[in-house]
């Protein structure tokens, strides 16, 4: 199109087709034209109507892809129908190519109704005949217009999509339990931390495999922990519970002590339709460390209880040692002075004792090359009388073994503990079978031996297995103290050894019975200083 017929159609707000509007607003214009002239002409009409414009031309493709690839890219693109070696349907594929939301206005000398149309459902925002430019100026601030609301959406929902994803890591991150329930009891969420602590794959909780009752059965009625627990609100329209206490279960059937915050997530709605957040905060640690402080506490009771009757004791037994003494240095018959002197040596077991209690913890002598084997049958005459009593059958199986570095007296103190313990658990009839051998430990390859104490009584339920190194935990009632296996774990903790424990309790369909076994490295190094008393000095 000559570019004179171009200028026979004089600006809306120009009489004489000079500038007279003050130019306000910068345009970056990429304009797919091959004619020069029109291009001035159409740049000159953006300027007379309030625009700033920066026009940069294509003519090919090749040229067009390089201008989209420009930082910052064109505000518009105006493109001619027709063009020698490019055109305006195929410009408007190339800017859809390139991704770029850029309003697309197509230009064209003359052109039928049908070819608009056409451009139009191509994805044109729409179609300007250079015979009357008066129509580009509406359309392109209007597009201009449409184009920003449109970015702007654009970076709303991109930052709502990115405050979502923070919002999402965060809650999966976090150490407490969060899940989300409607009202009936079906969860709908489950994050991370939930699965850690119960155990459930979320997939299964979300697909409804597992219930609300089911992971947490304090949480089977939601709005009642509203309506009964206290109600905070931080926020107008918010509505928690106070957090309190109650239980879980884990995949694996384990009850978990746990402490729960409940909030409504839209109160807004009917209560049929509200969903509710519970938080899950594992209380397991706490109340370890919480029975940990109150076995503490009744150690240290236990202690100075100990030094007390210690200290009570010690004085008629210097006095009855001192009077034995004297008897000994008189003329007695032979028979009663080996009376005396059997007295003199459980005189001698009894203060052993007393200083044993009064220490708790402390070794009472020195580590020495030790053989089990004379423990063994020292642990046995000592008890002899005990396992007659009951017709109870001892098995030795008593390899040989290697000396150990050890503490005699603490270690003929466990052996003693265990097998009183299993002439406690039988029958009359019943079978303890003793065994002793070289071993290694199978973790560290270090060499040691392995001793085991076994009976075929009535065994252990597995509650009462899991305390059984507890201190004060006892099934023997008013005649046990509940410290004989706990300080038997702690004696052989101190040798650096290891104390395991099978057990099957007795039915009218199967047997039970128990097994100890120990193992104590051959080489240890007892140097380190004892453990404090727990008795006050």
């Amino acid at each position: 199109m000559p570019p004179a017929e171009l200028d026979r159609h004089p600006d809306p707000g120009s009489a004489s087709g000079l500038d007279v509007r003050p130019a306000s607003q910068p345009l970056r214009v990429l304009l797919v034209e091959d004619n020069p002239d029109d291009a001035v002409l159409i740049e000159r009409h953006l300027r007379r109507n309030g625009f700033t414009p920066s026009v940069t031309r294509a003519e090919t493709v090749a040229e067009m892809q390089t201008l989209l690839r420009q930082l910052p890219p064109p505000d518009v693109v105006l493109a001619d129908y027709n063009l020698p070696n490019f055109s305006g349907p195929a410009a408007l594929q190339t800017l859809k190519l390139s991704g770029l939301d850029i309003p697309f206005i197509m230009m064209s000398g003359a052109v039928s109704e049908e070819t608009a149309v056409e451009s139009m459902r191509a994805g044109a925002q729409d179609y300007v005949t250079k015979q009357n430019l008066v129509r580009l100026i509406p359309a392109l601030e209007r597009e201009l217009k449409e184009a920003s609301a449109r970015r702007l959406q654009v970076a709303a929902e991109r930052a709502l999509r990115a405050s979502e994803a923070r919002f999402h890591r965060l809650v999966e991150s976090m150490p407490l339990g969060l899940l989300i329930s409607e009202n009936s009891g079906k969860v709908i969420y489950s994050n991370a931390a939930l699965e850690r602590l119960l155990g459930y794959p979320s997939s299964e909780i979300i697909a409804g495999l597992v219930s609300l009752a089911d992971l947490c059965p304090t949480l089977s009625n939601l709005q009642q922990h509203l309506t009964s627990h206290p109600k905070t609100s931080s926020h107008a329209g918010h509505i928690t519970a106070e957090p309190f206490q109650g239980i879980c279960i884990s995949a694996s059937g384990q009850s978990i002590d746990v402490l729960i915050g409940i909030a409504v997530l839209n109160p807004e709605v009917s209560e049929a339709e509200q969903q509710l957040a519970a938080f899950i905060a594992d209380l397991s640690l706490q109340k370890k460390s919480e029975e940990v402080l109150r076995r503490t506490e009744k150690l240290a009771v236990a202690g100075r209880l100990a030094a007390s009757i210690a200290h009570e004791i010690n004085n008629p037994l210097e006095a009855i040692t001192n009077c034995l003494y004297l008897v000994e240095q008189s003329v007695l018959p032979e028979e009663t002075r080996s009376y005396l002197e059997l007295a003199q040596k459980e005189l001698n077991r009894v203060a052993q004792i007393t200083v044993q209690t009064l220490r708790f913890y402390r070794r009472s002598s020195r580590p020495t090359m030790t053989d089990i084997h004379e423990l063994i049958n020292t642990v046995l005459t000592l008890l002899d009388s005990r396992l007659r009593r009951q017709n109870i059958q001892v098995t030795r199986d008593l390899r040989p073994i290697p000396l150990v570095m050890a503490h005699e007296g603490e270690i003929r103190q466990v052996l003693a503990n265990l097998v009183g313990n299993a002439i406690d658990a039988l029958a009359p009839g019943g079978r303890i079978t003793l065994r002793k051998s070289a071993s290694h430990d199978w973790r560290t390859g270090r060499p040691g031996i392995r001793i085991t104490v076994a009976d075929n009584g009535s065994g252990m339920a597995p509650e009462t297995l899991r305390r059984i190194f507890e201190p004060f935990f006892s099934t023997k009632g008013i005649t046990g103290t509940g410290l004989g296996l706990w300080v038997s774990h702690e004696i052989i903790e101190r040798h650096h050894g290891r104390i395991t424990v099978r057990s099957r309790q007795a039915t009218p369909a199967r047997s039970g019975g128990t097994a100890f076994t120990l193992f104590l490295p051959i080489e240890n190094d007892l140097s380190e200083a004892p453990a404090a008393d727990l008795a006050p000095a």
